[in-house]
Parts: C-alpha cells; sequence; structure tokens
C-alpha cells in the first residue's frame, strides 16, 4: 500500500483531492484554540482552513511530493525538522506536516482529530490498528469530525473503502451521525465504470 500511494501521487492520481476543501469542514466544525491531528492528510486546502482558526495543525502525510506542493501552492517555504518521521513547518499560520508512515508518528497529544479521507483509505485490516494509534496522540475526551463512505463494497472495490456505522462505532461508540448525503456524482470514475449507482458521505462528529 505504500508504494502504491507515492505512485499515485508520482502519477498525478489523486482524485479524492479536493481543490476547494470539504464543506462538511466549515459546517460541522466547532473545535476551538486546539491542536488538531490530521492523519492522511495529503494537500489538503482543510489543513490551511484549520491553521487560519487558530488551531496547531499536525498532519501526516506518507508522500514528500504531497507535502511540498502543499507548502508551494501558498508560496511559502517551510523549515525541515528532524524527527521521527521528519516534519515540515511554518509558523505562521501553524502548521507541522509529518512526512512519513503515519504508525510511526509520535507527537505531543492532540485536543481534536479531523478525519476526511484516513479511514476511508485503509483496508479493513489496518482499520483497528489505525484507530488505536489515533487514540493514543489524543487527548482523553477529544473532539473528532470524521467523514467516512457507505457503499456496496462487492460492487467495486476501494479505496476509498466503505466503512459501516457498526465499525466506526465500534471504534468511538461516543461519536454520533450527524449528516449524510448522496455523492455517488462525486465518487471516483472506477466506481461508476463498475455500476455503483448509491454512495453515501456519512459525517460523525463527538457530541
Amino acid at each position: 500500500m505504500t508504494e502504491d500511494w507515492i505512485q499515485r501521487w508520482r502519477e498525478g492520481r489523486i482524485g479524492f483531492h479536493q481543490p476547494e476543501g470539504h464543506p462538511a469542514l466549515a459546517r460541522h466544525w466547532r473545535a476551538e484554540g486546539s491542536r488538531v491531528l490530521v492523519p492522511l492528510c495529503g494537500k489538503s486546502v482543510d489543513l490551511w482552513w484549520l491553521a487560519e482558526r487558530g488551531h496547531q495543525v499536525v498532519g501526516v502525510e506518507l508522500a514528500e511530493q504531497a507535502v511540498c506542493a502543499f507548502f508551494a501552492e501558498r508560496g511559502v517555504e517551510p523549515s525541515r525538522c528532524g524527527g521521527s518521521p521528519p516534519v515540515f513547518r511554518i509558523e505562521r499560520p501553524p502548521i507541522d506536516l509529518h512526512c512519513g508512515d503515519y504508525f510511526d508518528l509520535d507527537v505531543p497529544l492532540c485536543d481534536a482529530l479531523y478525519d476526511r479521507a484516513a479511514l476511508v483509505a485503509l483496508p479493513p485490516d489496518l482499520r483497528p490498528r489505525y484507530a488505536a494509534h489515533t487514540d493514543k496522540l489524543l487527548r482523553p475526551g477529544a473532539d473528532r469530525l470524521l467523514i467516512t463512505l457507505e457503499y456496496e463494497q462487492a460492487t467495486v472495490a476501494g479505496p476509498p473503502y466503505s466503512v459501516p456505522a457498526d465499525e466506526v462505532l465500534g471504534y468511538w461508540p461516543e461519536l454520533e451521525r450527524i449528516a449524510e448525503h448522496e455523492a455517488i456524482d462525486d465518487a471516483p470514475p472506477k466506481f461508476r465504470a463498475n455500476g455503483l449507482t448509491s454512495l453515501t458521505e456519512v459525517v460523525w462528529r463527538s457530541p
């Protein structure tokens, strides 16, 4: 999976990237003045949105190409610091992008989680490990905003993967399902090409 992800960035196969950011973030985000963990962040403009609102953003991305593109597209030059994984940093707005394997990340505890494309990017066998590692990086009672997809997995293979509600609540039983909408028109072309006719995007949030 690691090499496939890096290859996707090399070849520009990044249909998952949303140039305008995700509308659910502005609509449903409510944490304030927090260190926000953003796993598998790519070059998401959501990182900038969060930082401009006073959050210390802690993003994690495997592909260095994505990390460099994020800063280059905003005309800023980050400092590169050591660590495991290494971090690319700017002070204003405050953003740290850790470039490496998410499961190697070890940082001071974060106050909130924004997961737009991490859980759905992982196959079923890795998702329990992802949830457990994420919990280790968050303070007790941390705010969570999570976006998942639900569709007939037998019709088309991920990523992005379908993550059923009972699985989400198995990891974080306190989450509330606060919004959902039909998103087949925004799905990757392979989904419709394989005959998928319905895909639901679901927004989960801490109470």
